[in-house]
């Protein structure tokens, strides 16, 4: 592969993602009979605030979502599943965009452009080699994807990429394979036949490969007035898009959780505290809570990383001492730091 043919644009905040993306997810979760009041109970917001237009939501919710929804389902396949709704049901300037672009190239590169604000896992590029072009997501985020993340993405944008050629009349298929980083599952021709093509595992991204012939064609009637003001808007949005206190707060705490504390964090945005934990609880938190569920979040991405021993681990979560540190995951994952390393690594 030769080098990006585009620089990658690191955004502001990595922390936090569009809520209405999860709403076709929430549908499968609905249509399975898990309660309403559950997943509402989860993100601590009614359905109806998550479909209020551009609500962005701390990015560690997505890991709750993905976490609970494997739990309530038994389905280690979830996103795959749920990734099939989203094309007909989420609707938003993105997807708009997608659709009224000229060309698979320039709907790409709009992709990499506004992607990160609406999901804070990954950042998005393209590749382009000898014989194909490769749309890579790259893992950004504050706290690493779950697979099933990874899965809902990849299947729902591989959706949009054919829906896009079928809109035109074109019945070829720009999709030539799928790379994921993970190794392999039992099943493997599940993935190939949820994503209808060729699967690479352990690979260094999560990217799908597209024909290079069919990348710069023009597809359906152009639209450019169109086509410009959903750039606009989009454009408008993000630089508009003030980032709640709850944001803040997350921000904050996965900045440093080793010195998290929430007097510096209100002298620092010059916040009463007692105003600012009311306006916190308000929203669904404290910040003992928040710090709570980071801590989780990392203690779970550094365990899978074999390179931390147990003390660098419980240091740079602000623990005292490994023996609390060896509580928090008790509490957290029903065991004991060690024997969960020594699970994920089998």
């Amino acid at each position: 592969m030769t080098k990006s043919d585009q620089p990658l644009h690191v955004q502001p905040s990595a922390n936090a993602f569009y809520a209405p993306t999860l709403l076709p997810a929430i549908e499968e979760l609905l249509a399975r009979g898990i309660a309403r009041e559950r997943i509402e109970d989860l993100f601590r917001r009614s359905l109806f605030e998550l479909r209020t237009p551009f609500m962005r939501i701390p990015l560690f919710m997505s890991r709750r979502f993905w976490a609970f929804a494997l739990e309530q389902t038994g389905d280690p396949l979830i996103g795959l599943a749920a990734g099939r709704r989203f094309v007909s049901t989420a609707t938003n300037g993105l997807t708009y965009l997608f659709d009224v672009a000229a060309s698979l190239d320039s709907a790409c590169e709009y992709f990499v452009r506004f992607f990160p604000f609406f999901n804070g896992h990954f950042q998005a590029q393209i590749v382009r080699g000898e014989n194909s072009v490769e749309l890579r997501l790259l893992d950004c985020g504050s706290v690493k994807t779950p697979a099933a993340t990874a899965d809902y993405i990849l299947i729902s944008l591989c959706s949009m990429l054919r829906r896009k050629f079928l809109a035109s009349g074109l019945e070829r298929d720009p999709v030539l394979g799928v790379s994921l980083p993970g190794p392999a599952p039992a099943n493997p021709q599940e993935h190939e036949h949820a994503l209808r093509a060729t699967v690479q595992w352990q690979q260094p991204h999560y990217s799908i490969h597209l024909d290079s012939q069919l990348f710069v064609i023009a597809l359906t009637p152009g639209n450019h007035e169109l086509e410009q003001t959903l750039v606009e808007l989009l454009e408008q949005t993000r630089r508009n898009s003030e980032p709640t206190l709850l944001e803040q707060v997350s921000d904050y705490l996965i900045a440093d959780l080793a010195d998290a504390n929430w007097q510096q964090f209100c002298a620092a945005h010059h916040l009463l505290e007692r105003t600012a934990a009311r306006r916190l609880k308000a929203l669904g938190w404290s910040f003992s809570e928040l710090l709570d569920e980071y801590r989780r979040c990392r203690a779970e991405d550094f365990l899978q990383a074999a390179d931390l021993e147990l003390v660098e681990i419980s240091d740079r979560l602000g623990y005292s001492d490994v023996q609390s540190f060896n509580r928090a995951c008790l509490r957290w994952l029903g065991c004991a730091p060690g024997v969960y390393r020594m699970r994920r690594s089998k």
